[in-house]
């Protein structure tokens, strides 16, 4: 065949609804043979890992498969584990979507996947050991295949299965951890993990399974294949799409440019492929995540039909997951991004009836558990608008921030270097489309420096090897460095030390510290020392702090951080619920400006607290509300209580005003700007409620306007 034409243009055409091959259907309305034989490409993937299943002496028992977005992991996993089965091997496997990043959530997910009661009480080594015997039974029936799916949203949770759960393990279990990056530096600078590690990147599929993908979907014509492959450039879920846009049959011409993204070919699809009420159902599971009948029924309003939900599981991009089904993550991105900018008000009703049905569904648990699959819906989908405009990225390689050993430390203090000669006045946008509200942050090329001031990557670098993280382009320079200290024995003496991290830590009592100094080898929390980025007014460099701090805020844990003292910082950690802590206002970063340490404590049963908090805060409070009016229900958030500063009497409304942008951490410029008052009508206000509180500081000021 010859080589593929650069031309695009598809004839739209009869559209089969469903997996194409799809063979018998079982009870749950999924395809029990038949499709196997559509799957094309990852030969070799498979081949390797049948070789390792069969083989439990190998020495290489970690398979690690990663690649960009929407390039077939998941289906990759799904042919594995259909090849364990087969094999006789019991497989286990978790969806880092699905669960918190907490030693806990993963054992108890664990035991859910094997069936086995749910604890109830119990500590973190307890569960681990629990974990242990479970799969040790197990065992006994066949070869154990651990598949975790997702990894990056295990990012803070990776040094405890690197180096404590799977050091436990058995010998002759298998692993596949799937993700969208290659494992960190430290599994490779592992003289014991890299001898055991199998990497399998997964590229674009060849020009031949294009091919052999075409015509298992009746797509014969030379002509008509050159244009698939021009349309996808062999990205598995492009491919299946477009595929759909050119099943035989007649329809109008259709063109697609030759730098089609994810995006266009998902919004021609939505509009050329289902029908009206395909199309809804097709949006609402995109807004739950994971779905079943029941839900999609509660979350449209409507009484969905049992053939149209069987229509909908068949399409290429659904899978089914242990409860449920959920679309593949790049194409419910690319849907609820389509629905966002072409009905707002549509994907607004959709989101809050999904809010409700999670909240809904936790709240009726028996026990209000942080690491069930209710716990962790909700947490994706609480955000007010400028969180969901510092998200707003769409990238198939999105950047990160990866961890890095000190063979690095060269190459950041050069970054750092770099980035203290190009420094330079930034104007920072931020919009969201789902509320149309645009946020305009300032800061001067000084300003833009404080995220590295008073840091030493080597002291970071010897106190904990995966401290240290560096965000790269694509063309591999590093573009942002990050470091994240684990709060354990080891840690604590720099954190009552450090300049950004010591008012906390030495305002907190020795009980206090005490509860946090947990053995070196765990951790008790997070002191976020600073993320920096090359230039913060880039959407991707953006996307990259925010998706490093929801992973923190994912692991369930304590997270600490006193972040540059400009609006930009302190107002997006108030977004993503922070709260400023008592004592740990500081003047560290250039001795005179006050910095506030910012506070998420979603520790054991606090996690329903910041849930109903960040409800209140972003207009569901209406749902808490009704749960606390409903007769017989022992409301889990305590009562709304006044706010302090707003209930003091002793103060006139302009200082009151002035009061609540200071407990958000902004400085006298900022509140100027954002009262409409000179600076100095600020500083009056300041010195007038000093006076009538008895402070003698702005540290004082704001612990007293609290109490």
């Amino acid at each position: 065949m010859s080589e593929p034409v650069n031309s695009c243009k598809i004839k739209l055409t009869f559209l089969i609804p469903f997996k194409v091959g799809a063979g018998k259907m079982n009870d749950n309305g999924w395809a029990e043979d038949g499709e196997e034989s559509y799957m094309v490409g990852r030969e070799m993937e498979t081949a390797a890992f049948s070789r390792l299943l069969l083989d439990e002496s190998a020495s290489r028992r970690v398979i690690n498969v990663y690649g960009t977005a929407g390039i077939g992991k998941s289906t990759l996993l799904d042919k594995f584990r259909a090849e364990a089965h087969k094999a006789g091997a019991v497989t286990i496997s978790i969806d880092g979507e699905g669960v918190l990043a907490a030693p806990s959530s993963f054992c108890d997910q664990i035991r859910r996947e094997l069936k086995l009661p749910e604890w109830t009480d119990g500590d973190e080594h307890t569960r681990l050991l629990s974990c242990y015997e479970a799969i040790r039974n197990k065992a006994e029936q066949g070869r154990v295949v651990l598949l975790i799916d997702a990894y990056e949203r295990f990012d803070m949770l990776d040094f405890w299965i690197r180096d404590t759960f799977l050091k436990g393990l058995r010998a002759s279990a298998l692993i596949v951890i799937a993700g969208r990056s290659q494992l960190s530096e430290p599994w490779l600078l592992s003289p014991v993990w890299r001898q055991q590690l199998v990497r399998m990147h997964l590229q674009e599929l060849d020009w031949n399974a294009v091919t052999r993908y075409a015509r298992n979907n009746g797509i014969a014509e030379e002509t008509q294949i050159q244009r698939l492959w021009s349309c996808s450039k062999g990205h598995p879920l492009m491919l299946s799409l477009a595929a759909f846009l050119a099943q035989q049959g007649a329809g109008e011409e259709t063109y697609f440019r030759d730098d089609d993204s994810l995006p266009f070919i998902v919004e021609l699809w939505m509009r050329e492929a289902p029908d009206e009420e395909m199309r809804a159902l097709i949006e609402a599971a995109a807004v739950l995540r994971h779905f079943n009948q029941d839900a999609l029924n509660a979350v449209l309003g409507s009484e969905v039909t049992a053939s149209d939900f069987r229509r909908l599981i068949r399409y290429s991009f659904v899978r089914r997951v242990d409860d449920g089904f959920t679309i593949y993550s790049l194409m419910r991105e690319a849907v609820c991004r389509d629905l966002i900018l072409r009905a707002p008000q549509r994907y607004a009703e959709l989101r809050e009836r999904g809010l409700r049905l999670y909240y809904e569904r936790l709240m009726s648990l028996g026990r209000i558990d942080a690491s069930s699959r209710e716990a962790v819906e909700l947490m994706y989908y609480i955000g007010d608008a400028l969180v969901r405009a510092f998200m707003d990225v769409f990238d198939l390689v999105p950047k990160h921030y990866a961890k890095t050993g000190i063979e690095a430390l060269d190459e950041i203090e050069a970054y750092a270097a770099r980035r203290k000669r190009e420094a330079k006045d930034l104007q920072i946008l931020l919009h969201d489309p789902q509320s149309k509200l645009t946020f305009d942050f300032s800061m001067t090329a000084e300003q833009s420096l404080y995220t590295l001031r008073s840091l030493n990557f080597r002291k970071l670098f010897e106190l904990d090897r995966d401290a240290v993280r560096v965000m790269r382009n694509a063309e591999g320079r590093l573009i942002g460095v990050a470091a994240v200290v684990p709060i354990n024995e080891g840690t604590i003496p720099y954190l009552l030390e450090a300049p950004r991290s010591k008012a906390y830590f030495r305002s907190l009592t020795e009980e206090e510290l005490k509860r946090l100094a947990v053995p070196a080898a765990t951790r008790s929390g997070w002191f976020i020392e600073t993320i920096d980025a090359e230039d913060f007014s880039d959407t991707s460099q953006q996307t990259a702090i925010g998706h490093l701090l929801h992973s923190l805020m994912f692991s369930g844990e304590l997270v600490v951080e006193s972040p540059a003292p400009f609006s930009y910082f302190t107002e997006t950690h108030l977004s993503l619920g922070f709260e400023i802590a008592p004592g740990g206002m500081h003047v560290r970063y250039d001795g005179v400006t006050p910095a506030p340490t910012f506070v998420l404590d979603l520790r054991k049963g606090k996690l329903i607290d910041y849930i109903h908090r960040m409800m209140r805060r972003t207009g569901y409070g209406d749902m808490v509300a009704e749960r606390d009016d409903e007769p017989g229900v022992d409301a889990a958030a305590p009562p709304n209580t006044p706010d302090p500063i707003m209930a003091r009497a002793d103060l006139t409304d302009r200082e009151k005003a002035v009061a609540k942008l200071l407990e958000r951490g902004l400085t006298n410029s900022d509140i100027a700007s954002s009262l409409y008052i000179s600076e100095a009508t600020v500083k009056k206000h300041m010195r007038s409620m000093l006076s009538k509180l008895g402070a003698a500081n702005r540290t004082q000021l704001l612990k007293k306007l609290l109490e």
